[in-house]
């Protein structure tokens, strides 16, 4: 079949077999601009390998963990220019329109070292040599952006870098090398500098190409809406809602279909849809836009000023490579029963905005309505307009067919309101929690005014201990206080455990004997359930400490 510039809505639903819609983009490779015709969901590194033919960028793990596949892709993020370090196993090709693409192959030659690969060599960085161009394009992207000498700072740069030969320490002693020695604009090549303004002004649109296919592959078309308008005819023309799924940065969904083989024939891309990507604040709530991703989240003033906990529980997500990519709403999207910032919003008592072409609702993320004997008279009288669950069981949710998830909204939060976030997981980073727990508190006086402890990892999804948080309303936070004794260690947390008020461990037992988790390979049913009494016991105890005006 020739090729069509002019797909009909119609063309959705009725390709030929054999026949696929590609994405045409035009973008820039190592400083020179290309046009390409992608096929639909190609990720960018076998686009790399399969269509461009170069090597350097490498294959390991295919979801997005080991960051050997590591390539630095520069944007324009709210009229900035940004260079971001991204894990092309898992970033769609299709993206790659309008941004300029940078591999291990653009910043140094054999013959012309980059500075970075000088220092790697010099520090002896390298042995096998197989996670060394991921590891180049990371510290490329961390000083690019204006990366310090900071040791915390540098580890969670490299967070999504693995390498099984050196033990890192060469590594950071040639970053370290690199930040007292060059510049940001030392390390970035001055035909990458060149190209910025054009980036700035790119708006050539993304095309459609019909095709003939040479590989058979159940993606049929992966498209690229601008508007929620758009969006909507490109639903309704699919008509079977199981037939689509919506993705902005892809870091679950590529997963899904490069390790698990789950693929969708329609991938609705809502990344460039402008209303979906904001930050605002209204009457005090915060609203929050479907295509912020995390690092939007991380570096925005309101949230750091309004939301702090939701920060916390960013730097324990995944990596700073994923986290350029992935959103806040696609952790709750996924539905995992141990998403870690869905379940700090359950806590916040957060509720989601839900759009489609015919009206928007709202659904809240607590698991069911309250049973009528916890509602007093007038709050039985406005039981019919609360919203409804999001979650219905594992990984089923109330949204229907035609519907997206536009926004997530956190309620004001007071001054006397304290919130933290507790993750048990075997590493730092790029891990899955065993157990996830998020606690909200509103206090007057030293009384707990309400409660709402939220577990992940302990049920089909993220969900309130109704008993703990009944306990704890109208408890005092500082009466019976045991003294804490001077033998007494620190634990891991650097809590002291047995200063706690009388009431604490009893709390914490209710919240244990209000699940029952299951056994896996993140951990066993008698290791979760002690973990949901330690942390509920932890959350009781940092509380305290806040209104005490003790550490955090």
């Amino acid at each position: 079949m020739s090729e069509q510039d002019n797909i009909k809505p119609a063309d959705l639903i009725h390709l030929p077999e054999g026949v696929c819609l590609y994405n045409r983009i035009r973008f820039y490779l190592n400083g020179r601009k290309r046009t390409y015709d992608i096929p639909p969901a190609m990720t960018t590194l076998d686009f790399v390998h399969r269509e461009l033919g170069m090597y350097g960028t490498k294959c390991s793990c295919n979801e997005g963990d080991c960051g050997a596949c590591m390539v630095v892709v520069v944007l324009v993020v709210k009229g900035k220019i940004r260079y971001q370090a991204i894990n092309s196993c898992i970033y769609p090709a299709a993206k790659l329109h309008g941004k300029h693409l940078i591999t291990v192959e653009g910043i140094g030659t054999p013959q012309n070292l980059h500075p970075i690969q000088t220092a790697l060599l010099d520090h002896h960085g390298t042995q096998c040599g197989y996670c060394t161009p991921g590891f180049v394009m990371s510290i490329f992207a961390y000083l690019a952006n204006g990366g310090t000498r900071d040791r915390e700072s540098t580890l969670a740069a490299l967070e999504g870098n693995l390498c099984r030969c050196t033990g890192y320490d060469s590594i950071l002693r040639a970053v370290e090398q690199l930040t007292r020695d060059y510049q940001s604009d030392d390390i970035i090549p001055q035909w990458c500098r060149e190209l910025e303004p054009d980036l700035a002004i790119f708006n050539a649109p993304e095309q459609l190409i019909l095709k003939q296919s040479d590989r058979l592959h159940p993606v049929r078309a992966y498209l690229v809406p601008d508007t929620l308008d758009e969006l909507f005819r490109q639903m309704e023309e699919i008509e079977n809602s199981s037939q689509y799924r919506i993705i902005c940065g892809g870091t679950d969904l590529m997963v899904q279909a490069n390790v698990n083989k789950i693929y969708y024939p329609y991938l609705l891309d809502i990344s460039q849809i402008e209303e979906l990507n904001g930050i605002s604040e209204h009457d005090g709530s915060i609203e929050i836009g479907a295509t912020v991703t995390y690092n939007q989240l991380k570096h925005s003033a309101l949230i750091q000023a309004k939301v702090p906990v939701l920060i916390r529980i960013i730097d324990q997500i995944a990596s700073e490579q994923v986290r350029n990519s992935a959103t806040l709403i696609g952790n709750i999207g996924n539905a995992s029963p141990v998403a870690d910032a869905a379940t700090t919003l359950l806590a916040l008592d957060a509720r989601l905005k839900i759009v489609s072409a015919a009206q928007e609702r709202y659904l809240s993320l607590s698991a069911g309505s309250p049973s009528q004997s916890d509602l007093d008279a007038d709050q039985r009288a406005v039981k019919e307009t609360a919203p409804t669950s999001y979650y219905l069981d594992y990984k089923q949710t109330a949204i229907r067919p035609g519907e997206l998830i536009h926004s997530v909204i956190i309620p004001e939060q007071e001054l006397t309101d304290f919130a933290t976030i507790i993750k048990s997981t075997k590493r730092k980073a790029v891990d899955i929690s065993s157990i996830v727990t998020a606690a909200h508190f509103r206090v007057s006086d030293g009384i707990i005014v309400n409660a709402r402890l939220a577990i992940g990892g302990a049920d089909r999804y993220p969900r309130l201990s109704a008993a703990f948080n009944r306990f704890c309303q109208g408890k005092s936070l500082f009466k019976g206080t045991l003294e804490r004794r001077p033998y007494d260690k620190k634990d891991a947390s650097g809590e002291h455990p047995s200063l706690a008020t009388d009431w604490f461990e009893e709390a914490a037992g209710i919240a244990e004997q209000d699940f029952a988790p299951i056994s896996d390979v993140r951990g066993s049913e008698g290791f979760r359930s002690r973990m949901i009494y330690n942390h509920a016991l932890l959350c009781l105890q940092r509380c305290r400490d806040h209104f005490s005006g003790g550490a955090q």
